[in-house]
């Protein structure tokens, strides 16, 4: 190997462990600061607690957060899902006029500030008197996390292979049996997901959030906001923690579904 293509893969190489680490480092230092056993965020050198772990467990409000966090993320992704899988099906399959133009408007939510969403959606839930907590949180989430799953079951059906469908037409089937009987079975890794990912995505999701909470609706971000608020605490780093963790394994199983 050639000097030139040492230096270049160590420049690589280099540049690999400066971005991860600039990546890592902060969520590393909250994961050890949520292990101190002082009363304020440090990381620990002499012996690690789960104290703050008890705490967040027996705090009511930040359990029913998480509660809510679940509730919503997960009815949102299986709205997202449903939604977003019946729209690509719409856009790739059908020769609709302005079909690009069209599809950019689903990725609206992706393009418009989170704050500009967050208040249409609430100037629309008031417009139609849709109660703020759960119903305005799902909606909300739904919309939030729908471009997602449009653009992930989209690009899944342009790459599928259409002789498939065509087989399943000659041998007898129609248009509907087709599509659950072979497409779907095919492309459910992929729908399952960009579920996953919604999930996630809405999980975490805050400046639209705010808008759209009650006060018996509060998501884990919100909280996590609401306390930074009153000073640092290692309860903070132990709830950011666990939603660090759904997130990693919403990331994981993601990744592990789409191969």
């Amino acid at each position: 190997m050639k000097l030139y293509e040492v230096a270049e893969r160590f420049a690589v190489w280099l540049v690999a462990v400066i971005v991860l680490s600039l990546l890592l480092i902060p969520i590393v230092v909250i994961v050890l600061t949520s292990l101190t056993p002082n009363s304020f965020p440090t990381i620990p050198r002499d012996g690690i607690s789960f104290q703050w772990y008890g705490e967040m467990l027996s705090n009511a409000g930040l359990m029913r957060a998480l509660v809510t966090s679940f509730v919503v993320a997960a009815v949102a992704a299986v709205l997202a899902g449903i939604i977003g899988t019946v729209t690509a099906f719409g856009f790739v399959r059908s020769d609709i006029p302005y079909r690009e133009e069209l599809a950019t408007f689903m990725l609206l939510p992706l393009m418009i500030s989170p704050v500009i969403t967050g208040l249409a959606l609430i100037q629309f839930a008031a417009r139609f008197e849709l109660s703020s907590g759960y119903p305005s949180l799902i909606l909300g989430h739904t919309i939030l996390t729908l471009p997602y799953v449009f653009l992930i079951v989209r690009s899944r059906l342009v790459t599928f292979d259409e002789e498939l469908e065509a087989a399943s037409r000659i041998l007898g089937a129609n248009g509907l049996e087709t599509v659950f009987n072979v497409t779907l079975p095919i492309i459910s890794p992929t729908v399952i997901s960009a579920m996953v990912i919604a999930f996630v995505v809405s999980f975490g999701e805050f400046t639209a959030t705010q808008f759209l909470i009650s006060p018996d609706t509060t998501t884990v971000p919100v909280i996590i906001y609401t306390m930074l608020r009153a000073g640092l605490s290692p309860e903070i780093s132990a709830l950011s923690t666990v939603l660090i963790a759904i997130m990693v394994i919403g990331a994981v199983i993601s990744g592990a579904l789409s191969r």
